[in-house]
């Protein structure tokens, strides 16, 4: 009796899925999979864009993805972040090397942030938010960050908190990391850099979990959105896939929806009063947005976002 009420107060302990990072340090799987040993994901470093224009590609990369494809892994291609160099350069030269490999839709992606190549913090995280973008727009899919405590402490990464965040944070026990601003929460910890292969953990209960939430998103069903509304409608978009449709409803009021984790949800009047006509909206950045309309007595009201339209005011 007493073991059993002892089990009982035990804590759950929650499932995470093992996973590696590899870049060309650690050479082909058949160097380093012995030692990573049980794991159902890595990382994989493909390209580095250096600033004095070198074109790094990792050689095993190739080797590596395709290993992990055959043994039923799931895998996240990342590449290494220079804010000197263009970004759009980065991201092509990534993408390029990518496609190459082969990118199926339970892949994931992320970007390796953390070095300011002397730069200024507002000048590093504003080259992130355009990389992190446009892997977004090109790829469907969020991905993911990947940087440390005191990188991102330092102001490099603001502006980044609606990606998934990988931090590095080997003084803390696996799975229990520190989390910097601007995020909330983790979903990979770095936890061991100490031996010949870096180790994580990712913060899912299952593989399949995993790659449904940083593999190719499924487009919103936009066949029959609901609503009332009575005059032209307008969108946007943010790059964690937001995205918040906003029209004039037969009540007068504006009204708005928003597509956020994975569903629509319901058509709420976002106006302060009633408005003359259609609104139009303006989405930039991570979560920052403004909707305009034309209130009842001619003047045009300002309404401001921080959360992807969750709330406007």
């Amino acid at each position: 009796m007493l073991s059993w009420l002892r089990s009982l107060a035990k804590p759950a302990v929650r499932r995470m899925q093992v996973g590696v990072d590899v870049s060309a340090y650690q050479g082909r799987p058949d160097t380093w999979r012995a030692e990573a040993g049980t794991i159902s994901w890595a990382a994989v470093k493909l390209t580095e864009l250096e600033p004095n224009g070198t074109r790094y590609v990792n050689e095993f990369a190739a080797a590596d993805w395709s290993w992990l494809r055959q043994n039923n892994k799931s895998r996240i291609a990342y590449l290494f972040g220079h804010p000197s160099v263009s970004a759009a350069d980065s991201v092509d030269f990534f993408l390029a090397e990518l496609s190459r490999l082969g990118l199926e839709n339970d892949d994931g992606v992320a970007l390796d942030l953390e070095d300011t190549d002397g730069l200024r913090p507002e000048q590093v995280s504003a080259w992130a938010q355009a990389v992190m973008a446009d892997l977004v727009r090109r790829l469907g899919r969020q991905p993911v960050l990947y940087t440390f405590l005191s990188f991102a402490q330092a102001g490099n990464c603001a502006g980044l908190g609606s990606y998934p965040l990988w931090i590095a944070d080997p003084s803390s026990r696996a799975g229990h990391p520190r989390v910097p601003p601007p995020w909330r929460k983790w979903v990979i910890h770095q936890y061991d850099i100490s031996g010949p292969i870096d180790r994580d953990l990712a913060n899912y209960r299952s593989q399949s979990a995993m790659t449904d939430a940083l593999g190719k998103q499924e487009v919103p069903d936009v066949k029959d959105l609901g609503g009332k509304i009575v005059a032209a409608v307008t969108s946007v978009r943010w790059p964690d896939g937001t995205i918040v449709v906003a029209g004039l409803g037969e009540d007068g009021y504006v009204q708005a929806t928003r597509y956020a984790d994975g569903r629509w949800e319901a058509w709420q009047n976002v106006s302060k009063g009633k408005a003359l006509g259609a609104p139009a909206l303006l989405a930039w950045g991570a979560a920052e947005g403004h909707l305009y309309y034309t209130a009842d007595g001619g003047t045009v009201v300002e309404l401001e976002t921080g959360n992807s339209g969750r709330t406007w005011a």
